[in-house]
C-alpha cells in the first residue's frame, strides 16, 4: 500500500511540532484534524489569502481585479509582475520510500518561470525567515528537480516581502518525512494516517482537501 503525502499535512504538522507549551493542545488538535482529513470552515485569514492570490492570478491573465486599497493594488501589481510568463498551477507528484512506507509526495506550485517557484503568501504578520524551517520549499524542489530556487512572495497589508532558498540551503526532505512518521508512530497515530490517507483516495479528493 502507498501513502499521499502533502506539504499540507506537513506543515500541520511541523505547527504541532512548535507549539509552545500555551498553543500545544490546539496545534494537536488542528494536526488531528488535517490528518483526519474533516473539513474546516475556512477563517478570515485563509479567505484573504485566497482573494490575494486570485487577483494576482487575474491580473496575470490579463483580466482586472477588484483591490481593497492602494497597499494590495501594490503588492498584486508587483508580485504579478514577477509571476508574468510563469506557468500556473503545476501539479507536481513524486515516489519516496522512507520509513517503512511508501509514499506518494504531491503539491501545487502557485507558479513556475525560469527554474523558479513562486509561492504567494498573505499573512496578517510577518518576521524574516517565517519560512526556514517550512517543509514546502524542500518538498517542492524535491519533486520538481529543474527548478533552482523556491521563492515566497509574501504580503503582510501593507509591505511586501520575499525569502529565497536554494537547493542546499536546508535538510532533505527524507529527513522531515522521517521525523513526520516517527513522530506518528510515537503518538500513535499512523494508523490514523494510513487509513485517511492510503492511494485509495482519488487525486481529485486529494486536491479538494488540500
Amino acid at each position: 500500500m502507498s501513502y499521499w503525502l502533502t506539504q499540507s499535512l506537513l506543515s500541520s504538522w511541523r505547527y504541532w511540532m512548535e507549539a509552545g507549551d500555551a498553543q500545544a493542545d490546539q496545534a494537536r488538535e488542528a494536526f488531528c484534524s488535517s490528518l483526519r482529513r474533516e473539513k474546516q470552515p475556512k477563517t478570515d485569514a485563509m479567505l484573504r489569502g485566497i482573494r490575494f492570490e486570485d487577483a494576482i492570478n487575474r491580473v496575470v491573465a490579463g483580466k482586472t481585479a477588484e483591490l481593497s486599497d492602494e497597499y494590495t493594488e501594490k503588492a498584486v501589481r508587483r508580485f504579478s509582475r514577477l509571476c508574468m510568463g510563469g506557468q500556473p498551477q503545476v501539479p507536481i507528484s513524486g515516489n519516496l520510500f522512507v520509513s517503512g512506507l511508501d509514499l506518494t509526495l504531491y503539491g501545487v506550485c502557485d507558479y513556475v518561470k525560469a527554474g523558479i517557484i513562486y509561492d504567494i503568501k498573505r499573512v496578517s504578520r510577518y518576521e524574516y525567515g517565517k519560512y526556514q524551517t517550512s517543509p514546502q520549499h524542500p518538498l517542492y524542489l524535491h519533486l520538481l528537480p529543474k527548478a533552482t530556487r523556491f521563492d515566497y512572495l509574501i504580503f503582510d497589508g501593507r509591505f511586501c516581502y520575499r525569502e529565497t532558498y536554494r537547493r542546499g540551503d536546508f535538510p532533505p526532505i527524507e529527513t522531515t518525512v522521517d521525523r513526520f512518521i516517527q513522530s506518528l508512530r510515537e503518538a500513535n497515530l499512523l494508523d490514523d494516517y494510513k487509513t485517511y490517507w492510503n492511494m485509495n483516495e482519488t487525486r481529485e479528493e486529494l486536491i479538494h482537501g488540500l
